[in-house]
């Protein structure tokens, strides 16, 4: 209630409670990005005190239930700034890799290392990554993979939100967990894993306890989970200099969902 007693203060309006005057009110909450639910608690800290002190409240039910419905779309479609949590910073996806060699013997450790340091720099969901359950279809394949000189590139032949082929390149790097020396040397011990055949044969619970394992090995203090190499994939990307519209192509995002999963 003080809200809107400070708006009418604010706005220098005297009859406070016509129609009219409601609808602004709610207009300017709506326009500071507050969530529809948030709105209507507040209208009925106004409606409580117009009952309690008998003051005839003016309110076009119809109307005021369209600009809640406008609110609420409102909210949705603004941008969220908000800071990761729970990323993979470049640091740990190098102590990851390292603990995969001390823990794993060499051929395997070569599978972690490569699926680790692609989910970081290609920006992967887990269910690309790995066998998820709900949707098989996602995982990659050994034929989505194709090396350049300079890159790997990745043809997706489906993921969230999209049936359509998309092919993304992901650069080289002057690291020791460049992906595409990583999984190329996964390749060369693995020489059995044909075309059709999953890229990492997997699923999405066997790499998070391999993750696990190489935390604990590493002494990682934060809570880490699959999710977390695309946060902290876009993240790095964003530090480094990448537009925002190569960030939200490289990520297959369709929406300005990326703006969650980096700094403002």
């Amino acid at each position: 209630m003080s809200t809107f007693i400070e708006f009418c203060t604010q706005h220098n309006i005297k009859d406070k409670y016509t129609s009219d005057n409601i609808e602004l009110f709610v207009t300017s909450l709506a326009s500071k990005g507050l969530k529809a639910s948030t709105i209507r608690t507040t209208l009925s800290g106004i409606r409580h005190y117009c009952t309690s002190n008998s003051i005839m409240l003016h309110v076009d039910e119809a109307r005021l239930a369209l600009l809640l419905r406008g609110a609420q779309r409102s909210y949705i479609a603004q941008p969220r700034y908000i800071q990761p949590k729970n990323a993979v910073r470049l640091s740990h996806l190098k102590k990851l890799c390292s603990a995969a060699l001390h823990i794993f013997d060499p051929v395997f450790a070569s599978q972690v290392r490569a699926m680790f340091s692609l989910a970081f720099f290609a920006l992967l969901r887990p269910s690309e990554l790995a066998l998820a359950p709900s949707t098989p279809q996602h995982q990659l394949r050994r034929s989505s993979i194709t090396f350049k000189q300079n890159c790997v590139k990745i043809s997706f032949s489906s993921f969230k939100h999209s049936k359509s082929e998309v092919s993304v390149k992901i650069p080289r790097q002057s690291s020791e967990v460049c992906p595409w020396y990583l999984l190329s040397e996964y390749l060369r011990l693995h020489r059995d894993i044909n075309a059709n055949d999953p890229l990492f044969p997997c699923s999405t619970s066997d790499i998070s306890s391999l993750l696990l394992q190489c935390i604990v090995h590493c002494g990682i203090k934060s809570k880490l989970t699959l999710h977390s190499f695309r946060r902290g994939g876009a993240t790095w990307y964003s530090e480094n200099g990448m537009t925002d519209a190569k960030l939200k192509a490289t990520g297959r995002w369709n929406s300005n969902a990326y703006l969650k999963y980096v700094k403002p």
